[in-house]
């Protein structure tokens, strides 16, 4: 396709799945620029800098390059991209006069962001001829924000999909390019879950670019309302016998990943749950719980939980 796209994002699944889309679909992109939290060798004062191959030669008028050690290099985005030899750039702060002077630098048609964690300021956004399009994991204007998919699985959201999205100078507020429902699979983990909508994301913003190649801009405001939720805390791990089995399950299951332990508080005692094994829309348990070893079965509304202790009460 004829773009010359700027692609951000982080170096992670989600990232790399939609950046495949984009090249598998012969997409033109100029560079690719990541978040630099947490890429080695950008030190705390680094604004923008190259990230080269592993053993590759720094060239001498390039003294700002940075090499990366061949131990870092998986099955990621830094690689795919040096495979396909786009420019590489490690980012950490957007809002730098040498970050805008690059990006001018590249003169790019179109902007495209996929699980970038900063907001772009307008006059960043205002560079690409065409603007900037985002890649969201959820049905907006709902779940805006920088987990949507964590949200999603604690509320029990039954309509999961993907929004591509013109972005503005807030989080997730931009006019809509295009949406598609995703059904999620009950009990499946956010890594498959994350997979499952960087593929359809990738599919629908694909679509969206033969779009705007043919002079067709699919622009649609967003209704009112709406929601936004934080980067999740602790206590957002609580879980409650007034929800579904389902919904429970579903949600540990899916989020175990984060490593915190799941909170319920239960005729006034405190339990702690480490992951969910099997729920059940029936319960034949006539008191609210039942503990077995490190097994806690949960009479839910409605619905039965079997989950696994994180540790006995005492």
């Amino acid at each position: 396709m004829a773009f010359d796209i700027v692609f951000m994002g982080s170096d992670c699944e989600y990232t790399r799945i939609v950046l495949e889309s984009l090249i598998s679909a012969r997409v033109k992109i100029t560079a690719v620029w990541l978040a630099g939290q947490n890429l080695p060798g950008l030190s705390e004062d680094t604004t923008i800098k190259p990230l080269l191959p592993p053993n590759a030669d720094i060239a001498e008028n390039d003294p700002n390059s940075l090499p990366l050690t061949s131990t870092f290099v998986k099955e990621s985005v830094l690689k795919m991209t040096w495979e396909n030899g786009i420019p590489l750039y490690g980012i950490k702060r957007i809002k730098a006069v040498e970050t805008m002077r690059i990006l001018k630098s590249l003169a790019p048609s179109l902007g495209i962001v996929a699980c970038f964690p900063r907001l772009l300021p307008e006059s960043f956004l205002a560079v690409p001829r065409h603007g900037f399009l985002n890649v969201h994991p959820s049905l907006l204007p709902e779940y805006r924000g920088p987990a949507p998919l964590f949200w999603q699985l604690r509320t029990g959201e039954q309509r999961t999909g993907i929004t591509v999205h013109w972005m503005d100078a807030q989080f997730d507020t931009g006019a809509i390019a295009a949406q598609r429902l995703v059904p999620l699979a009950d009990g499946i983990s956010e890594h498959d879950a994350t997979r499952v909508m960087a593929r359809a994301g990738g599919r629908v913003l694909v679509d969206v670019l033969q779009h705007v190649l043919g002079g067709e801009m699919p622009y649609r405001k967003q209704p009112p309302g709406g929601s936004y939720q934080p980067w999740p805390h602790a206590e957002d791990f609580i879980v409650s016998a007034e929800w579904p089995a389902r919904r429970i399950f579903n949600f540990m299951r899916a989020t175990v990943v984060w490593g915190h332990p799941y909170i319920l508080d239960l005729e006034g005692e405190r339990w702690l749950l480490s992951d969910a094994l099997s729920w059940s829309n029936y319960t034949t348990l006539e008191t609210p719980y039942e503990v077995n070893g490190d097994s806690f079965i949960l009479r839910c509304s409605p619905g039965t939980l079997q989950a696994r202790l994180h540790q006995p009460n005492p």
